[in-house]
């Protein structure tokens, strides 16, 4: 184990209170509203980690008092379609513009990098190569073919889609959103990629709704999903695989899915599950027609996406994200009380090293 060294300091006694009710993500609040403060978050964090067993042997009739907090507000992001909405607007519809500044590739998920250590602002835009690669792997796995109907589970901003229409001829993408705002750049890059003949269809729908298309029952040679099964909630994954099943061509059907893995909560209505959990899962939503051909972990992989990500987002605060926050929220990050709601999010956004080094650890893996 590193030499690890951090010095936290109690700003307000509430971090107590947070801490022993919520655990994490009482701590989490806790440096979000500026109840604690900390030098190295990181080695916090990993703290955490290498002592995860010892903090998981203290169990008492106190510690599941304490634990019950969690599961009630667990109770309210279950991811029916209405809530689900409501989660992934809460994650996703917060500014196009301020993701701009942190992704310019416009890409919200794993990278590949042909060097996982190295950190710096280089040309070519190290961020981009390395999505760019993600994407591509993706495909080949895929084995995507000209002329084949494509249907994406999670659109992101389009950067797939986009990239299968312009690369591969003939192919018909129907992408999957639930962002307002996600479907309102991915529409405007389609025309700036010169991608308008209706190759890339756009829908603002839930995938369990799909299964309303009559037409689309068995219609698709390929399925694509990168980085939304977390999001799906573990009572809701035979249902995933299930449409997967339902839409993918019968006998020449097939499909990549890319996921985070590990069964712990990440977003309101989120489930980080075990690749077990999603095998298991996915032979029961198929009947046993889906099976896996292959699992490729690119997992050590995000510790340096994450890392691009925040040094990004602390390089551009002030001169991108917060005029684009203001723009987007005027009458909330405007004034005094704004700029308390800009430093809540700015911590919010730094605690995202808490993913790093849960793959740094190995502890979070990444399969495709």
């Amino acid at each position: 184990m590193p030499e690890l060294k951090a010095e936290l300091r109690v700003v307000n006694d509430v971090f107590w209170v947070r801490l022993c009710t919520m655990s994490d993500l009482g701590f989490a609040e806790a440096y979000m509203y500026g109840d604690v403060e900390c030098d190295d978050l990181v080695s916090v964090f990993m703290m955490f980690i290498y002592n995860r067993e010892n903090l998981a042997s203290m169990t008492s009739r106190a510690s599941y008092l304490f634990s019950i907090p969690q599961k009630l507000t667990s109770y309210r992001f279950v991811n029916t379609i209405g809530n689900s909405r409501s989660n992934i607007s809460a994650h996703y519809d917060i500014s196009n513009e301020m993701f701009m500044g942190m992704f310019s590739d416009m890409t919200y998920s794993c990278a590949i990098f042909d060097d996982l250590d190295a950190v710096g602002d280089v040309q070519p835009d190290p961020l981009h190569v390395a999505q760019l690669r993600k994407l591509n792997h993706i495909i080949r796995k895929a084995h995507i073919l000209p002329g084949q109907n494509i249907l994406e589970i999670g659109s992101g901003w389009g950067s797939m889609a986009i990239l299968i229409a312009r690369t591969i001829p003939g192919t018909t993408v129907h992408t999957l959103t639930l962002s307002v705002h996600q479907r309102e750049l991915l529409l405007t890059r389609l025309k700036e990629a010169g991608v308008e003949d209706g190759r890339v269809q756009v829908h603002l729908m839930d995938y369990r709704e799909v299964k309303k298309r009559a037409d689309w029952r068995g219609a698709f040679d390929r399925v694509i999903s990168i980085e939304m099964v977390e999001a799906v909630g573990g009572e809701y994954l035979e249902d995933y695989w299930g449409v997967i099943d339902w839409a993918m061509k019968p006998r020449t059907g097939a499909g990549v899915i890319q996921g985070i893995t590990l069964p712990e909560s990440i977003f309101p209505g989120g489930l980080l599950p075990t690749v077990s959990l999603l095998v298991e899962s996915m032979r029961k939503g198929s009947n046993g027609r889906l099976i896996v051909d292959s699992v490729s972990n690119i997992g050590p992989h995000y510790a340096r996406t994450l890392r691009e990500w925040r040094r990004r987002f602390l390089e551009r605060f002030d001169d991108v994200i917060v005029p684009a926050l203001v723009k987007e929220y005027p009458a909330v990050m405007g004034g005094q009380r704004g700029r308390s709601e800009i430093e809540v999010f700015k911590r919010k956004w730094i605690c995202d090293c808490y993913c790093e080094v849960g793959f740094t650890t190995r502890t979070l893996g990444g399969e495709c």
